[in-house]
């Protein structure tokens, strides 16, 4: 039915609105995912940094396992990584570190704890 003023109204303007209700959603979640992906790969780098600061240390002849530990700590620390734990063992020709930490997620879908391993050889003294 035409309106009193001879002309038909204007579909265009609920087709458009409605297009953007539904592709807003969708563009929002692409921004946060794509911020959240780099939030946990910056937590993965920064644990991997922490336990290859921990195998280096611990490498050297004379190192202690617990000054190797702090170190980590610290880099992760840094990093902004939380929960914090590192696991280091000096073998007879080798040094393993293992560092886990959780990863600040605004939404968790279960992937935001990391565990990073590094080995190093251990110098043997002369």
């Amino acid at each position: 039915m035409i309106p009193a003023g001879g002309r038909a109204p204007d579909q265009r303007g609920l087709t458009e609105g409605l297009q953007w209700a539904l592709l807003w959603p969708v563009v929002m979640l692409l921004v946060l995912g794509t911020v959240q992906l780099g939030v946990w790969w910056h937590a993965r780098l920064t644990l991997g940094a922490a336990a290859a600061t921990a195998a280096d240390l611990l490498s050297v002849e004379g190192a202690n396992t617990t000054s190797a530990e702090a170190a980590a700590l610290r880099v992760a620390a840094s990093g902004g990584v939380e929960s914090v734990t590192v696991s280091a063992r000096r073998g007879p020709r080798q040094v393993d570190v293992v560092v886990r930490g959780t990863a600040p997620l605004v939404i968790d879908l279960g992937l935001s704890r990391l565990e990073v391993t590094a080995t190093a050889p251990r110098e043997l003294a002369r």
